[in-house]
């Protein structure tokens, strides 16, 4: 009865706060944009040029007549065939369905007079491909080879772009979308330019809707290759449309030849591993579950992962009514989580107990469960439990979770000088 309790003070307190404006769009089961879950920042671009010679550039692919074209400016010039800043991996639910977001942040500007090439204004744009997780797989396949090309078609379910994202972006301050509450969009921090995640969820319900029809998808090629002790990836992001005849001539090995000929970006292959891999880490097998306690703590967690603790509460309480009796201290400390992010920090704190008092034997889930005297820390510090509060980051740092000593210097040295 007492996590049914809880469960409905939540509810209720989301649903007064999402009655405080009616919003144009239905916002019932809209998910979060997660953290950046994986990330590349540096990459080395390589053009042909037409004199026969490889030109390169950090995150730059340099047109292939950079050294030859002196008729264009400079400005121009300087965004080259391709740019970015970053590439990274985002996570997000569509209709309990587990999509990743790639976001390629570049460098960007237009004339205010183009004809007359006048006036250059330079800013920042973004595009977004969003794509079902299993293609993560396919992007990093069991039996790759090495010295062997491949593509990937995305299937994209959406695919836009921001041009000039400071300024043209909606912020959560207009839209609204911040009031409504399956999850906790207010807890995911607005950046310094003022981009937020409402953008994209605005642009995912225009396609629920059918307000909008999603006709363009992208191809992502990958060139691995080991020379010696060297290993790279070459890679290739081809834009184009949700186009059956189109994307099978595209995807046809036939027209792979001459692919990464003219020109690619290129970076080592542990770092293209590890961006593929750690996004991965966060896909949820759902579909194939051996009992009905794997089932919802699978949903626990995948709620847990988009900010929806609401929905992650319930589903690891359905989880634990299945086995009451469960000793996998991650269900107890999954449940206390989510409870501290919902700000019930005393129940979070029982939960925590639980958890620390299932010590694992396996060494490798020890690491996990030295965080929950951290995180129980956290739970006591925001019931101004200061003293308690120490005392667990103390404990979990001497256990060897070395981010407690930030908080250690930051709040409890303070406290001792008092």
């Amino acid at each position: 009865m007492k996590h049914i309790l809880i469960l409905f003070l939540i509810a209720i307190s989301v649903q007064l706060i999402g009655q405080q404006e009616v919003d144009e769009y239905e916002l019932q089961n809209f998910s979060i944009l997660s953290p950046i879950q994986s990330e590349i920042k540096h990459a080395t671009g390589w053009s042909m040029q037409d004199n026969g010679k490889w030109a390169y550039s950090e995150n730059r692919i340099p047109f292939t007549d950079s050294r030859t074209n002196t008729t264009r400016q400079p400005a121009v010039e300087q965004l080259g065939l391709d740019n970015f800043t970053s590439i990274s991996l985002r996570k997000i639910m569509i209709d309990d369905i587990q999509y990743n977001v790639l976001i390629k942040r570049y460098k960007d500007g237009e004339y205010e007079f183009d004809y007359l090439a006048k006036g250059w204004k330079s800013f920042n744009s973004l595009v977004f491909y969003v794509f079902r997780s299993e293609k993560l797989f396919e992007l990093l396949p069991e039996d790759l080879t090495f010295n062997t090309m491949y593509l990937v078609d995305l299937e994209c379910y959406l695919v836009d772009e921001i041009k000039n994202y400071d300024e043209t972006v909606v912020s959560g301050r207009h839209s609204g979308l911040h009031k409504y509450a399956t999850g906790a969009m207010k807890s995911f921090p607005r950046s310094k330019t003022g981009f937020t995640i409402d953008f994209f969820i605005r642009k995912i319900q225009e396609i629920k809707s059918g307000r909008v029809v999603n006709d363009r998808n992208m191809i992502f090629a990958v060139y691995p290759i080991k020379s010696g002790e060297k290993e790279v990836v070459r890679f290739k992001i081809i834009d184009t449309y949700r186009n059956e005849n189109l994307v099978r001539m595209q995807t046809s090995p036939d027209n792979w030849t001459n692919l990464f000929d003219s020109y690619f970006y290129e970076i080592p292959f542990s770092t293209y591993r590890s961006f593929i891999e750690e996004s991965r880490s966060y896909f949820v097998p759902v579909e194939e579950v051996s009992s009905a306690y794997t089932s919802n703590y699978n949903w626990g967690v995948l709620r847990y992962q988009i900010g929806d603790y609401l929905g992650a509460t319930e589903a690891f309480y359905k989880a634990l009514e299945e086995n009451p009796n469960t000793d996998d201290f991650m269900l107890y400390a999954y449940l206390g989580n989510s409870l501290s992010k919902s700000g019930l920090y005393r129940d979070a704190v029982s939960f925590f107990d639980k958890a620390i008092d299932l010590k694992p034997s396996k060494v490798m889930d020890y690491s996990n469960w030295v965080k929950n005297y951290f995180n129980r820390g956290v739970a006591r510090y925001y019931l101004e439990e200061t003293e308690e509060a120490c005392s667990d980051w103390k404990k979990s740092y001497d256990l060897g979770y070395g981010s407690a000593s930030e908080y250690l210097n930051e709040y409890c040295g303070r406290q001792d000088k008092k």
